[in-house]
């Protein structure tokens, strides 16, 4: 045992040591915290639209888009106002200042008056750009031959904030032999379909309320029956007080697919710390003046325990940094969200978190050694590169599975993978929240601690073979390739 912890103190305080140890440590929160950012950052980044509507039915259809992309707008940039006012303000300020936002009922003329009682200054062209800027513009043009160079940006029109090229035009028909609308919509941007769903609800909208009334109904009626919707409430029977099912109850799933998938990134991160370690300790000699001191055995599973020390610590500290996050967010959004805040209470489960890290203790140590055992069969990064490839296509195979199972996670396909050892750790984390069987948890640990044994026994002798010199990685392509004995010639 003692020789056991030397190794293992050997290779924790060889990585702890070094740069890249700290400046991992303090990565991963940094690029949370951006990654966190990076949504709000985009929207609020957004560029002004520019686009021109080409009504050749002469019906008024160009004022109706128009119309509806502002009121859209107003109602967007209100939302935005509503929950800056919820984290900086009481709730009378709150109140006053959706007020005199409201004075203004058709547009953003109150915008300025409600962020003044807010305190917030000079905060408007923030808002409205994190709820998107689409000006409509006089076309310069009335056919698509002669507006093409506006869209391609080859010529560019007059707009309030000088010479810019035109992002979309808008040409608006009618169907033969149908009072429909047809719409043509043109831009070079492909992916960026807010102005034109903007422009087909708008239309939509309004057919519906012109045969509506075309049947005789006034407009309060018509507002009246677009209203109506069936209301709909999800429940889940096994929870006691018989609440609805919302985001909150998606946080158990949600955590269970990042512990997967940070058991993968941990998995990956010890295949490179193994690889490189042995291939230098080899080329070193250091394997052959540790081998004569300690036992094969004994090396084997203080490098193994050693380096995933180190990961450990990591997500240690890691872990400890996103759960003191979320206990004190969710402590700050319990009087402004509740809805978020319950989201995160019921994202800190001890329960999941728990029987998560037996699932992945186990993978971890059963990846470790079959890394090990394929590094001692290394004498160059290449070599390793070669044998790691299929390995990389196996460790592939759950990601896929969890992507394309997660409404489904307790399929019967899913529970048959749940069983493949070498898979079980990733699957079985994933569908933990789904509460499945004892019986199933405790068969696929039994099959997968019997793995990790078989494993580590197969790690040792093919370590102790590839550790002498005695087998490399010519030996793995010579036990699948067959060579035809050579005959004498007589």
């Amino acid at each position: 045992m003692r020789a056991i912890y030397l190794i293992a103190r050997r290779e924790y305080l060889s990585y702890v040591a070094t740069w890249g140890f700290w400046l991992s440590l303090a990565s991963v929160p940094l690029f949370m915290l951006i990654g966190a950012s990076i949504p709000a950052l985009v929207q609020s980044a957004q560029p002004v639209r520019h686009y021109v509507v080409i009504d050749e039915t002469d019906r008024g259809l160009d004022t109706v888009i128009q119309a509806s992309i502002e009121r859209e707008r107003r109602e967007q940039t209100r939302a935005a106002l509503e929950a800056a006012a919820a984290v900086s303000a009481d709730t009378a300020t709150r109140e006053r200042a959706l007020a005199a936002f409201d004075a203004d009922p058709l547009g953003l003329g109150g915008l300025d008056d409600a962020l003044d009682i807010l305190g917030m200054q000079g905060s408007a062209d923030m808002i409205a750009a994190g709820t998107g800027r689409m000006i409509r513009l006089e076309a310069p043009a009335r056919t698509l031959d002669e507006l093409r160079p506006y869209l391609l940006g080859e010529r560019q029109v007059a707009t309030p904030d000088g010479p810019r090229s035109l992002f979309a035009a808008i040409f608006i028909s009618q169907e033969a032999g149908s009072d429909l609308p047809l719409i043509n919509y043109y831009s070079t941007s492909v992916t960026e379909q807010s102005l034109s769903g903007a422009a087909r609800r708008a239309l939509r909208d309004h057919v519906r309320e012109q045969a509506l009334a075309a049947r005789g109904l006034d407009p309060a009626e018509i507002r009246e029956l677009s209203s109506l919707e069936p209301e709909m409430r999800n429940f889940n029977p096994a929870t006691v007080d018989d609440s609805e099912v919302g985001a909150a109850d998606w946080a158990p799933f949600i955590v269970a697919v990042v512990l997967a998938i940070m058991l993968w990134t941990a998995i990956f991160s010890v295949a490179n710390m193994l690889l490189t370690s042995l291939i230098e300790e080899k080329g070193g000699k250091i394997i052959e003046l540790l081998l004569s001191t300690v036992r094969v055995r004994d090396l084997l599973i203080g490098k193994l325990l050693g380096v995933a020390a180190v990961s450990f610590t990591l997500f240690a500290v890691w872990g400890l940094i996103g759960t003191t996050l979320m206990l004190i967010a969710g402590t700050f959004l319990q009087g402004i969200d509740p809805e978020i805040a319950g989201f995160i209470a019921e994202a800190v489960q001890p329960g999941l978190f728990l029987a998560a890290l037996g699932y992945f203790l186990v993978g971890y140590l059963m990846y470790g050694a079959i890394f090990l055992a394929l590094g001692s069969l290394c004498e160059t990064l290449h070599d390793a590169q070669t044998l790691m490839s299929p390995l990389i296509l196996v460790l592939m195979l759950p990601l896929m599975i969890l992507v394309f199972a997660m409404r489904s996670i307790d399929s019967v396909a899913v529970q048959i993978v749940s069983w493949v050892p070498i898979w079980t750790p990733f699957i079985m984390i994933a569908r933990l929240p789904s509460d499945p069987p004892l019986w199933e948890i405790a068969g696929t640990t039994a099959v997968m601690l019997l793995t990790l044994i078989v494993v580590l026994w197969g790690a040792a002798s093919v370590f102790q073979q590839g550790a002498l010199g005695h087998a490399n990685a010519d030996s793995v392509k010579r036990v699948f390739s067959r060579k035809k004995p050579v005959r004498d010639e007589e």
